[in-house]
């Protein structure tokens, strides 16, 4: 699957608005595709340190984000665990 110029910016957009909606106090973020689905490197600070966790988008999800709400709140949902998850001591992030 091919991934256009502008389904990139278009999930960087809203890879912005999902993270600022998480409620991340410190972190950067980019976006870039890869196997066909679009990857959101998150660095975020925690209290010992900085760690990267790496989140998804679908490109098929990408235009029902803005518009359905159970959309949204399944990837929200999802980002919201896997950020959970990599807090977790010994836990490991890709």
């Amino acid at each position: 699957m091919h991934l256009s110029t502008r389904q990139l910016i278009e999930a960087k957009e809203l890879a912005a608005g999902l993270l600022e909606e998480l409620g991340l106090e410190a972190y950067v973020f980019g976006v870039e595709p890869r196997d066909g689905r679009f990857e959101v490197h998150v660095e975020r600070a925690l209290a010992d340190g900085w760690q990267t966790v790496t989140l998804w988008i679908d490109p098929d999800d990408l235009a029902r984000l803005r518009t359905d709400e159970r959309v949204r709140t399944v990837l929200l949902q999802n980002w919201r665990e896997r950020l959970a998850a990599s807090q977790q001591p010994g836990s490991a992030s890709p």
